[in-house]
């Protein structure tokens, strides 16, 4: 067994990035040192959830949260981890058997320690999240550029392989049907590790725990646990194919690194130490070649004070220059805009011209001359008692049911009702002249025709007036353009002669100073390109230490696993053995729970928990589903923490209560009825911490629960009230109104 319990990673700290701000959650306690139990309490639906969500995003899980609040809010989500890393030591050549056969190890795995190392993951919630930039450092101090890695599993450079890498796990293969022993292989994924490290609220009562309603990952996760505890068949072989992968990447990478050696020799390329001092000295020599260029200006200065009026001048005239341009090219720019305006104007008057010559010719003739006599008619024929005026002749009726409504031009009133003596009559049962009407619809156009021709007299001269205006302004404008110019060209002339007289008038002032202006200006130049030169270098020199690094890191790995290759050929566990520890687990924990008629807790070989004989999904009662939920995850962990196994090291459990609190203990069948849900939640609190702060010292367990008991209150980090003149309101603390 290895020797620390030091090994997977930690989750320090949540942070989500916002468009208004960052909400964080750190579980550290003030002193900085990670918390083995931290527990998120409040009110429901205000982010508990939510935040295990996003620790679960953060380490390769397809989804994030997609509640309003948070699309409105985050635009990322930055996960802060603590990895234990094997790390190469001092190197003692050593002899071990690997498969029954010797085997030298030299340098590669003769001693290494663990060294705690800081990462920060991130992944965004816009668009694409395929992929995740991993940094070195803590979320308040990461710097450099990041690794990016795919979230998709099969990639070569995975977040997966990545996580599995700080767990001992990367390279292991899976069988699709384990008892075949030709069944195709799939590479193990930390996914496939997700159900021993996130007990999630649907799985506390789903019964589908251990995923029994999808055979394909049921298989995947007992294959997990036996690799975990070391009681896979083949784990052996496994994890000297494992060392054979990593021993083939350390030499590529020690390939790689002496060519860089060789080459940043034969570059003339220093040692760090030598590369400082030199450094140093080029900062120097630039600091000083500075200030004697501002020493040198200063004198050129002091040398042409005598022309400082005429500098002032050449400033003043350059700034009136600049302004004349200025105002020629605003003159110009809006000359050219307003002629097509003109242009308009011209084409709009030809178009009122043509439609008023129009109506003139075309106006729609009218009774003024009586047809016999040819004299002008004082006033219009009219109808009156069913004769006409003009000619006194009776007219013909005819029945009209669908005519609309007429108004006679001369009078303004309706036609109907003149025709009825003043009296409202129907268009339905009314006799009405059909020459009349005819004769009254031609006086009714005759008038409508009058009326377009006002409008088109009015909208001809309005136009004219503004046409007229319009030529008066541009013309103006154009004025002013000649003038701006005429005034630009007079000012540049001015700015051009002053100058030419400045420099005339410094020349001798000056020109001794030039050269020695010239030669530091050119020290300068070498100074800036020798310490670009110089900063190349160390960038090389800092690629070989990284280099290194990665090197002693492979090592490190390479020794540790094999290391855990002997203990497992000298002490490998039967699963058989292997059951019963789950089983003994397993019951002691239901009996700190206080379970009630506890009797037969066992697992079967297919892991799934059973008690007083039946299966955990068959109790018949939902508080017992959460308990035997909340036992068989408790087990896996802890004797995977106290074994030493592959474990990641941390475990997060959503809603612990749930189907426990009284006003959700079911009906008056339930079993729980009579059994205080107070003792029971208190017996779950009681043995988690018991355990943490004993044999699980070193690992850590996030809660979330809405009222966590008191024996548990010093252990929570965070809780939201759901009042937004309490706050903490909840996770996105500014989103009260969403």
């Amino acid at each position: 067994m290895v020797t620390t319990r030091d090994s997977g990673f930690r989750i320090s700290a949540l942070r989500l990035r916002g468009y208004r701000k960052d909400y964080e959650i750190s579980f550290k306690d003030e002193s900085g040192t990670l918390r083995q139990l931290a527990i998120l309490a409040g009110e429901i639906s205000t982010g508990k959830t939510t935040v295990l969500e996003f620790i679960d995003f953060c380490l390769g899980a397809n989804r994030h949260p997609e509640h309003i609040e948070i699309l409105q809010s985050v635009r990322s989500a930055q996960l802060e981890i603590s990895a234990f890393e094997p790390f190469q030591g001092d190197p003692a050549p050593t002899t071990h058997d690997v498969g029954g056969a010797s085997a030298s190890v030299s340098t590669d795995a003769a001693r290494w320690a663990i060294e705690e190392v800081s990462y920060v993951i991130e992944r965004t919630i816009e668009g694409s999240s395929r992929w995740a930039n991993v940094y070195r450092g803590s979320l308040d101090n990461y710097t450099g550029m990041p690794r990016r890695l795919s979230t998709d599993s099969g990639a070569e450079d995975s977040l997966s392989k990545f996580f599995l890498q700080l767990c001992g796990l990367d390279g292991l293969k899976l069988r699709q049907a384990p008892t075949k022993p030709d069944s195709p292989t799939q590479t193990l994924s930390f996914r496939d590790l997700s159900e021993l490290w996130y007990l999630s609220n649907s799985r506390l009562d789903n019964g589908n725990l251990i995923r029994e309603h999808q055979p394909h990952i049921a298989i995947k996760l007992r294959q997990v646990v036996d690799i975990i505890f070391d009681v896979h068949d083949e784990t052996g072989a496994a994890l000297a194919s494992q060392v054979a992968e990593l021993r083939t990447e350390l030499a590529t990478e020690r390939t790689g690194i002496k060519a860089l050696r060789t080459f940043l020799r034969e570059q003339g390329v220093s040692d760090p130490i030598e590369l400082q001092t030199k450094e140093d000295e080029v900062e120097r020599s630039l600091r000083l070649a500075r200030q004697q260029m501002n020493v040198l200006d200063e004198q050129a200065t002091q040398r042409t004070s005598f022309a400082a009026e005429l500098r002032n001048e050449y400033l003043r005239k350059a700034q009136e220059a600049r302004e004349a341009g200025s105002k020629l090219r605003d003159r110009e720019t809006l000359l050219r805009r307003l002629k097509p305006l003109k242009a308009q104007y011209s084409e709009d008057l030809k178009k009122l011209a043509l439609l008023a010559e129009a109506r003139r010719i075309f106006d729609p003739l009218s009774i003024s001359v009586c047809p016999a006599c040819f004299n002008e008619l004082k006033s219009s024929p009219t109808i009156a008692e069913g004769r006409c005026s003009l000619c006194h002749a009776a007219l013909p009726e005819v029945r009209d049911s669908t005519r609309p409504a007429l108004t006679n031009p001369s009078t303004g009133h309706d036609i109907l009702e003149e025709l009825s003596g003043g009296e409202p009559v129907s268009s339905q049962n009314t006799m009405i002249p059909i020459s009349i009407e005819s004769s009254l619809v031609a006086g009714e156009e005759e008038q409508q025709a009058n009326d377009h021709s006002i409008d088109i007299s009015r909208e001809l001269k309005s136009t004219q007036r503004r046409l007229k205006e319009l030529k008066e302004y541009i013309d103006k404008l154009q004025y002013e353009v000649d003038q701006s110019r005429r005034d630009s060209v007079a000012a540049d002339a001015a700015a051009a002669a002053i100058q030419q007289q400045f420099d005339s008038v410094t020349r001798d002032a000056v020109t001794p100073l030039l050269a020695q202006r010239d030669t530091i200006a050119r020290a300068i130049s070498d100074a800036e390109s020798a310490r670009a030169e110089l900063a190349q270098q160390q960038r090389m020199l800092v690629s070989v230490e990284a280099k290194s690094d990665q090197i002693a890191r492979l090592v490190g790995r390479i020794s540790e696993i094999t290391q855990r290759i002997r203990e497992i050929e000298g002490n490998r566990r039967a699963r058989d053995a292997v059951l019963e520890s789950f089983s003994a687990r397993f019951n002691s924990i239901l009996l700190d729970f206080g379970f009630p008629k506890l009797s037969n807790a066992y697992f079967d070989r297919w892991l799934i928990p059973h008690v007083r004989g039946l299966r955990y999904d068959r109790v018949g009662s939902s508080g017992a589903m959460t308990l035997l939920a909340l036992a068989w995850e408790l087990t896996l962990f802890e004797l995977a923490y106290e074994y030493q196994g592959r474990h990641p090291g941390f475990l997060m459990i959503d809603s612990p209560q749930k189907n426990l609190a009284p006003e959700s203990r079911g009906d008056s069948t339930d079993e729980f009825m009579g059994i205080s849900a107070g003792a029971i939640v208190n017996g779950i609190y009681r043995h988690i911490i018991d355990w943490l702060f004993q044999d699980g010292a070193g690992a850590q367990i996030i809660i979330v629960d809405n009222v966590p008991p008191a024996l548990a209150v010093r252990h929570v980090i965070r809780e939201f009230s759901g009042n937004p003149s309490n706050p903490p309101y909840g996770l996105i603390d500014d989103a009260t109104n969403i």
